[in-house]
């Protein structure tokens, strides 16, 4: 979202989004009337660098009570904390009570952390962070900087530092050979408060590096009462499973976990431990459901999405699938997404999708773009061939629902398909 609106916005008091950078994000809480309706605010920044605009920072927040400011867990940006501290303080932020942050610092500006509005003055602020730094040798000296939460509301912290691994270059993706045996390496370190704070771990759905490796060099002798991690969507990518960060103290509690977001897995995993799962997105990650016995029976919705152009590319075996997907009991949501196919789907398989649409209460099938692989007048081909693929299964499904017609919605371009039985 990059937020050009500056005026008449519907008076919100929650919101949450996603925000390429941190001057898009002080050009929102500036906008009228936000900057007196909020009372919630959650944001992830992106990797976007640009100039930050301060005359933002003259802004109040008179009604913002909680914040969460986190950037994704493989970000390379580090945020000023000049800048954090202003965006924070009692003058733009007077009533705020409770913030979850994770950043990316600078190691020069750790010696103003712990003195900070957001951790010592009036409002005493129930703070849960994660604090990074990429490539620190100094990382066993930088804990005693760290602080223990709010001096008003103190937490106990643990240290950890993750290996993560770059995959290949992109444009080595498409060459046969596994891009997940190649790609440089560096470490990284974070120091998160207890119990875990935030719903998520951060991650994309395509990420493009991976944790392969995790130690925690610093945690609590004894813990108290903590109170119970927040965590609720659970990211997976790669080849490796158990991921590594399960092994972070009071951080993935299988009985809570509700959504699991997998990328570039080609076998199916057992992980009907996660008692509470509900929603599962798949990413380059068709083979997982293949043999749905591995899945918890508790399953609602499942969003498919196929990236032709990116690792652990293949089309499902739809018959296969299916007959898998049949034994979820508690499955009503089936999404699939296709981005830049070369070829659209043929007649036999079509008619196996139409079939099988008719099992779940909602279904989606929709044909993207997210890189354009050919030239304009291919692009166009290719794209009428999947607008009259999307208008075929659509004929076929409305077939075969004699009794009840389906709600139905079909994109603008043709090359999405929406059911609702």
């Amino acid at each position: 979202t990059n937020w050009p609106i500056n005026t008449a916005v519907t008076p919100l008091t929650y919101l949450r989004l996603d925000l390429p950078c941190m001057d898009t994000l002080l050009r929102l809480i500036s906008t009228t009337p936000l900057s007196d309706t909020l009372r919630q605010l959650h944001v992830k920044i992106g990797h976007s660098r640009s100039p930050v605009s301060i005359s933002n920072l003259s802004i109040r927040m008179n009604s913002l009570h909680t914040f969460s400011f986190v950037q994704t867990f493989f970000s390379t940006l580090t945020i000023e904390w000049t800048i954090f501290e202003m965006l924070t303080s009692s003058n733009v932020m007077p009533i705020l009570r409770r913030a979850n942050v994770s950043i990316f610092i600078d190691i020069s500006d750790l010696n103003r952390i712990g003195s900070s509005p957001l951790f010592t003055d009036y409002r005493h602020v129930d703070v849960h962070f994660g604090i990074n730094l990429i490539n620190c040798p100094q990382y066993i000296n930088v804990t005693q900087y760290i602080p223990r939460g709010n001096r008003f509301h103190p937490r106990e912290i643990v240290s950890v530092t993750f290996l993560v691994k770059h995959v290949s270059n992109r444009l080595e993706w498409l060459t046969g050979d596994d891009p997940f045996n190649r790609g440089s390496q560096y470490h990284h370190h974070m120091w998160y408060t207890l119990p875990w704070g935030f719903d998520e771990f951060f991650y994309e759905y395509l990420p493009e590096k991976w944790i392969i490796k995790v130690h925690v060099f610093e945690k609590p002798e004894k813990v108290t009462t903590i109170g119970q991690s927040s965590l609720r969507t659970f990211d997976a990518s790669s080849q490796m499973w158990p991921l590594p960060i399960c092994s972070l103290p009071h951080v993935v509690l299988s009985d809570c976990i509700e959504t699991l977001n997998l990328s570039y897995y080609n076998t199916p995993i057992p992980i009907n431990f996660l008692s509470t799962l509900r929603n599962i997105t798949l990413a380059n990650s068709i083979n997982c459901l293949n043999d749905c016995s591995l899945l918890p029976i508790t399953i609602r919705s499942i969003r498919i999405l196929l990236f032709y152009t990116h690792p652990n590319y293949m089309l499902p075996n739809w018959p296969v699938m299916f007959d898998s997907l049949s034994k979820l009991s508690e499955l009503t949501s089936l999404r699939i997404f296709m981005y830049d196919l070369p070829k659209t789907i043929d007649d036999r398989n079509c008619q196996t999708i139409a079939k099988a649409a008719t099992l779940f209460s909602d279904f989606g099938f929709y044909f993207r773009y997210k890189f354009d692989m050919s030239d304009g007048s291919e692009f166009e081909t290719i794209f009428n061939d999947h607008a009259k693929f999307i208008t075929q299964l659509c004929h076929c499904i409305l077939s075969l629902c004699l009794d009840k017609q389906p709600y139905y919605s079909v994109d603008n371009e043709h090359c999405g398909l929406t059911m609702w039985f």
